[in-house]
């Protein structure tokens, strides 16, 4: 008996951690052919791109999941980009995000658009600006 309190508490520690969940989570998918290297998401009215939110290569159908507070302080208008292994940069400008928003690229070097998934079911799909890195 005196073990089963201890492994109880754990359990509802455990349960109400798991109910918390990640509220401010958002998700990246990468549905393009090639590697991506680095992604970017920017609060539109900055010039300039900030650090990527990931130095994880994603390869086709891979996700990464990261907290808003990386690239903002919550709902608003983005910028987000992509450079693959063959520094190919795919960018998509204005793009409303909120928590719970899921974002997929997807396409060819030749033509690919960034689907958003809202938290609440809806889908905006958004053309992405393709590019050769540094031009």
């Amino acid at each position: 008996m005196k073990r089963l309190i201890p492994i109880a508490l754990v359990l509802s520690l455990l349960l109400a951690l798991g109910a918390c969940g990640t509220p401010s989570e958002l998700s990246f998918t990468n549905n393009l052919d090639s590697v991506i290297h680095n992604v970017y998401i920017n609060p539109s009215d900055v010039s300039d791109w900030a650090d990527p939110i990931t130095y994880t290569k994603l390869s086709k159908g891979s996700t990464i999941h990261f907290d808003f507070e990386k690239i903002g302080e919550g709902p608003g208008i983005y910028d987000i980009g992509a450079i693959d292994e063959n520094a190919m940069n795919y960018d998509a400008y204005e793009v409303p995000l909120a928590v719970g928003d899921s974002i997929a690229v997807s396409g060819t070097r030749d033509g690919a658009s960034m689907v958003i998934t809202h938290e609440d079911g809806t889908v905006d799909t958004y053309d992405v600006y393709i590019y050769a890195n540094g031009e």
